[in-house]
């Protein structure tokens, strides 16, 4: 499949993200890949194993999730807000998806975030600076990845060899799915690229928009995530702040392209709040 073709499909799942929770029709799929419905089933299970139904399911299900974990709406709201018909369908999908009832899932929350972030390790200094970031657009890649850094490397290794301008470029790594909800075979990550340069052969998306936790991680990308159980394990349980479902987003303010020392790497790290 040529490039022109995988933007077409890139376009269609951004769509489905960003719609996941409506009725979506053949029509504006067909629309936006000009694929027949039945060839965009076909290359889009080809490329995500999975079918367009099955993924619109799935992000209405996770999200639905999100919701429960990292903010106090009624389940009721929830199940409206996702795309449900009422709580009794969301919760009879949530049960099959994940084995248990949403208010299970719910009050098992603080159980959940200390058995992968232990709180008891973890002296939480954090302060965040909550910020408002506007919209942009970004030119970005995607991989499936268990957070691997080198799936990670590689995916950055192959965009950044689109020729643009470095002078304005900001770089950014987006984190689709939240490990503790998604199976680790269906993760993907986001590599994206903020430039004035027209990029031709890569898909745009939109980014931000909305009220973040800014946090600053200072360090080698190895040890990421002793911040992350610093974020979740300590900070997000000791305060009263909601996370959205939205994807957490990092930037890469210092990397090799600017440092000679990977202890110089500094990387801000937003996580949506409501």
């Amino acid at each position: 499949m040529n490039d022109f073709n995988l933007k077409r499909i890139y376009n269609i799942r951004n769509y489905i993200e960003m719609h996941y929770n409506e009725i979506i029709s053949i029509d504006s799929l067909e629309t936006i890949s000009c694929y027949s419905y039945r060839n965009l089933q076909r290359i889009f299970y080809s490329l995500f194993n999975e079918t367009i139904g099955a993924y619109q399911t799935r992000l209405k299900i996770e999200n639905g999730y999100k919701k429960l974990l990292y903010s106090n709406k009624q389940v009721s709201d929830i199940a409206l807000e996702v795309g449900f018909a009422d709580v009794q369908s969301f919760s009879k999908t949530f049960k099959k998806h994940f084995n248990c009832s949403p208010s299970l899932a719910r009050n098992q929350k603080e159980l959940l975030l200390n058995d992968v972030h232990p709180q008891q390790v973890i002296a939480c200094v954090l302060k965040p600076e909550i910020v408002f970031i506007p919209e942009i657009t970004v030119y970005y890649s995607s991989c499936k990845t268990s957070y691997v850094n080198l799936e990670i490397e590689s995916l950055w290794d192959t965009i950044l060899k689109n020729e643009f301008s470095e002078t304005n470029a900001e770089f950014f790594g987006v984190i689709a799915d939240d490990i503790l909800i998604t199976e680790k075979s269906k993760c993907t990550y986001d590599a994206c690229i903020a430039t004035d340069t027209i990029i031709k052969n890569l898909p745009t998306k939109k980014i931000f928009g909305g009220k973040y936790a800014r946090f600053f991680h200072q360090g080698a990308y190895d040890t990421l995530e002793e911040t992350y159980q610093q974020i979740y394990g300590g900070w997000f349980l000791d305060n009263d702040f909601q996370f959205s479902h939205s994807p957490v987003i990092e930037q890469y303010l210092k990397n090799d392209a600017n440092c000679d020392k990977e202890s110089d790497y500094l990387t801000a790290i937003f996580i949506p709040l409501i």
